[in-house]
């Protein structure tokens, strides 16, 4: 009897990771394993998507995840983040190029729900880098100003080389009403396409995130059309899920992304936080947020090394979603909590579930190694416990990178942590680009090499007329 007892409690961990979840819309979700978003780094300049994105989302959908949420799909293409974002173009082809990347997710059976992250970066779009616009043309944000990734000298060149000139200050309504619009648009467009629903980017310092921030929006400006006891800094986000819900079905799932903390003086705590959250909740808009932290000054979202959570579950954010759960509602009565960042175990997954910390989890990284990581690993009865485990693996050649381009080292703590966190989210997007070309993920590829072939060689050389031509195409015609 005692042989079988690790078995037991196994099957009962697994068990409790495949169980449906009914969101507040009624929608139901399949299993709680969520890939979350990460930028899929494929086509130079950024775009709707491309055939390496079909092949990509046609593998994670084989791979036995409850849901998927896509990477940030801009709603200014002039406005990237990283040079390889999805955009939402005005153009006609677009919708056509989004309702081909769903069917490829849809026509597997058994498939997952496919969510669409909406975003903006705001002033943390980078116009050397992005290759969206030109180099003197500046970000917007609700202030004028550049990330600052480091002190000292070393972080004084860095910022200027990637930002050098401040973002415009967005002052008039009609500019933010406008952005709205773009907003609500791109989630008109995702469910004419097939999606199942979108995920609202308002976390990592991107633009709404910057609003909500008293140190990026320092004297916020009302909107109109909002009620009079909220909260001005809530304008922005409120009215943009109000358009989503008044323009789309109720069965079209309305998420949120959301910082804990921005983990920057004079940004958003924990205390505040927990105050947007329960106030989204009390709007009953919401089916899904997603908790995470962080801003390019300091990456937690990208670099969970550089943290120590006081959380035995090892989880980033679990510490804050485990004291802010018990006083909202569970789903189908309140919204899915996501919890990404740390939860690469089996048994941590499990118990994070089995405790309330969180409803539903994300995970990044190792889906870009493993796009089938539920159905092979996570889900798998013949996968003992000690093999279920997701992370830890090493970068071949990333501590070497540190320390060349003033990462830190093997150190996440030292140097500038914008560079550390983004050595590791480029090897990760090149397996990327490897699965998206019909190859096999590499985890002994070294980044050096990763840089040559994957980066230089297939997305620049190979990518960069494709990309001159769409740069040349938006400043002739829009």
């Amino acid at each position: 009897m005692a042989d079988h007892a690790p078995v037991e409690a196994r099957a009962d961990d697994i068990d409790v990771i495949r169980r449906s979840l009914t969101l507040p819309n009624g929608v139901t979700i399949k299993n709680r394993l969520v890939k979350a978003a990460m930028a899929e780094g494929i086509g130079l300049g950024g775009g709707p998507p491309r055939e390496g994105h079909l092949k990509l989302y046609e593998e994670w959908a084989q791979g036995g995840w409850g849901m998927i949420i896509s990477g940030n799909a801009q709603i200014d293409p002039k406005q990237l983040a990283s040079p390889h974002d999805l955009t939402l173009p005005d153009h006609p082809s677009t919708l056509k190029r989004y309702t081909k990347l769903a069917s490829s997710v849809h026509r597997t059976p058994d498939s997952p729900l496919l969510l669409m992250q909406i975003s903006h970066p705001g002033l943390q779009s980078s116009s050397t880098i992005n290759l969206s616009r030109w180099p003197w043309e500046s970000a917007i944000a609700p202030c004028s100003d550049r990330p600052t990734v480091s002190d000292g000298p070393i972080g004084w060149l860095w910022s200027r080389a990637v930002w050098p000139v401040q973002s415009r200050q967005i002052t008039p309504v009609d500019e933010w009403l406008g952005i709205v619009k773009k907003f609500v648009d791109g989630a008109v467009l995702a469910e004419k396409a097939g999606w199942d629903g979108v995920q609202i980017h308002s976390a990592h310092g991107y633009l709404l995130a910057e609003y909500l921030s008293p140190l990026a929006n320092p004297n916020p400006r009302p909107l109109p059309g909002v009620p009079d006891h909220l909260s001005v800094r809530l304008h922005l986000l409120y009215l943009i899920l109000e358009g989503v819900r008044e323009n789309t079905s109720k069965g079209f799932i309305k998420a949120v992304k959301i910082n804990c903390s921005d983990f920057v003086q004079g940004g958003i705590d924990e205390k505040q936080a927990t105050e947007i959250v329960k106030t989204l909740v009390s709007w009953s808009m919401l089916d899904i947020i997603e908790i995470s932290g962080g801003t390019y000054s300091s990456p937690a979202f990208a670099s969970p090394e550089s943290l120590k959570s006081p959380s035995a579950r090892q989880s980033l954010f679990a510490h804050f979603t485990s004291s802010l759960l018990p006083s909202i509602p569970s789903p189908p009565n309140g919204p899915a909590i996501l919890l990404t960042g740390g939860l690469h175990d089996r048994r941590l997954i499990a118990s994070s579930l089995r405790e309330r910390a969180c409803d539903l989890v994300g995970i990044g990284r190792p889906a870009c190694l493993h796009p089938d990581l539920p159905n092979k690993t996570i889900l798998d009865e013949g996968t003992p416990d000690e093999q279920a485990t997701l992370g830890g693996y090493p970068i071949p050649g990333s501590g070497l990178m540190r320390v060349l381009l003033g990462g830190g080292g093997n150190s996440p703590t030292r140097g500038i942590k914008l560079v550390g966190a983004g050595i590791s989210t480029m090897w990760h997007e090149w397996q990327l680009c490897r699965i998206g070309r019909g190859v096999e993920p590499d985890p002994d590829m070294h980044w050096l090499r990763g840089l040559i072939i994957e980066e230089i060689w297939y997305e620049v050389i190979i990518g960069l007329w494709i990309s001159m031509w769409r740069f040349w195409t938006r400043q002739v015609f829009e």
